[in-house]
């Protein structure tokens, strides 16, 4: 459990004498595990580098581009969160697998996420897209992997991966959580670097966000 690995500030006293403070050292307890996440996000997302993240958002934003984002289990997650905000900055985004998905071929951008660059899927998916003669993205946290190898361009997050000793950040966080929550918000960063680059408000996008509600 991530509590028996955290330091010795994280934990509680649980001997009898401290029986009647358990509910308010519980309390403490999430709050100190919030703090160690959003600790983790705060060193971390900071540091990307800033000419892969130029290069991304320039990628993104190619006039008349057709864009398709992959991702497995987690990590396709947060890239669905990606395509509904970028759809809002009037991107022709999709994900892989949908079924709603269009081809794709010279001058459109695939965008292939995965950790250690090293799951089939991901690679299988990057070889086809090369193929295909699309530009190919990686966001990862590993430099060297299978997909980062064939990629056009890449963006290299700081966290670790689920394969043993494969990271290049010692987060606390099981296997590649720290990875999905940084590409969940760095969609969200990404999106504010495009409205900025438009000079666009909330008042330029509103008219995109869905309407049945």
């Amino acid at each position: 459990m991530i509590y028996r690995r955290l330091p010795k500030a994280f934990t509680i006293d649980r001997s009898p004498s401290a029986r009647p403070s358990i509910a308010k050292g519980h309390r403490d307890m999430r709050s100190k595990l919030t703090e160690l996440v959003l600790d983790e996000l705060s060193s971390t997302l900071p540091t990307v580098d800033d000419g892969q993240f130029d290069a991304l958002v320039d990628a993104l934003t190619v006039p008349d581009r057709r864009i398709l984002v992959m991702g497995v289990g987690r990590v396709l997650i947060s890239l669905k969160a990606w395509v509904k905000r970028m759809r809002h900055l009037d991107m022709d985004i999709n994900y892989v697998g949908d079924e709603t998905e269009l081809p794709v071929g010279p001058g459109d951008l695939v965008l292939v996420a995965s950790a250690s660059g090293e799951s089939k899927l991901p690679v299988a998916i990057a070889k086809i897209a090369k193929g295909l003669g699309v530009t190919l993205a990686y966001i990862g946290c590993s430099p060297g992997s299978s997909v980062d190898r064939l990629a056009d361009l890449r963006l290299v997050l700081p966290g670790r991966t689920k394969l043993p000793g494969s990271h290049n950040y010692p987060s606390l966080q099981p296997m590649s959580t720290l990875f999905e929550q940084e590409l969940f918000l760095l969609g969200d960063v990404v999106a504010l670097e495009v409205m900025e680059r438009r000079s666009w408000t909330e008042d330029s996008i509103i008219d995109r966000h869905a309407n049945l509600e």
